[in-house]
């Protein structure tokens, strides 16, 4: 399986001795592919064995779909940004790797692995159509169905997985590093309330000594 990105960035760049990769897969960008007449459609009246995927940002419809943007627009109109972030302070976004990596790119190569899969079987091609919008909101289905339960119902940074657990954050260490602290179950929280006080009784013990 190839993908297109060198002969797209040919095209781009104006030069023509690049060879389109047809036989078994293409990714490139749909303005490029439409503007030379060699969408899904002829493609895969060619080859029907062709597996045909398509990545953008907004989707290939809808007022938005022309539009550049970044992770955090894609993070945004997805949803999933209200939800990061502290309490009391503005939502900020995970580096870019919600939407750009894991709502994009994984989703995309998923559909290409299934359709695959089903070439094994069916003998024919697909048209793999993802976008980050959508990818980041399916990924995080997983918020919008728990909301009203115990773990999302507050507001944003006072949910247990949010911040708003004591045991289940960051704090800074002694040294000016950071630890995460992720104890949830019974047992594990029991072992940080035994560490901390452990660890307290050893600080106020060497005060005492100054």
């Amino acid at each position: 399986m190839r993908f297109g990105c060198e002969w797209a960035m040919a095209l781009s760049m104006g030069t023509t001795n690049a060879s389109p990769p047809l036989q078994d897969s293409c990714s490139l960008k749909l303005s490029v592919m439409e503007k030379l007449q060699l969408g899904p459609e002829i493609l895969q009246r060619e080859n029907p064995r062709l597996i045909y995927a398509r990545l953008s940002g907004f989707g290939q419809s809808g007022s938005f779909s022309w539009l550049a943007g970044h992770d955090i627009n894609y993070l945004a109109l997805s949803g999933v940004l209200s939800k990061i972030g502290r309490s009391g302070e503005n939502p900020y976004a995970p580096l870019n790797l919600l939407a750009d990596f894991a709502g994009g790119g994984v989703m995309c190569a998923l559909g290409i692995i299934m359709a695959l899969f089903d070439r094994t079987r069916t003998g024919k091609g697909q048209v793999i159509d993802a976008n980050m919008v959508e990818g980041t909101a399916y990924l995080s289905s997983f918020l919008w169905k728990t909301q009203k339960s115990s773990l999302w119902e507050a507001p944003r940074g006072q949910n247990m997985l949010d911040g708003g657990a004591p045991f289940y954050m960051t704090y800074r260490t002694a040294d000016g590093e950071f630890m995460a602290v992720g104890a949830i179950e019974p047992q594990f929280y029991e072992l940080l309330i035994k560490g901390a006080y452990s660890t307290a009784s050893l600080l106020f013990s060497r005060t005492k000594k100054i």
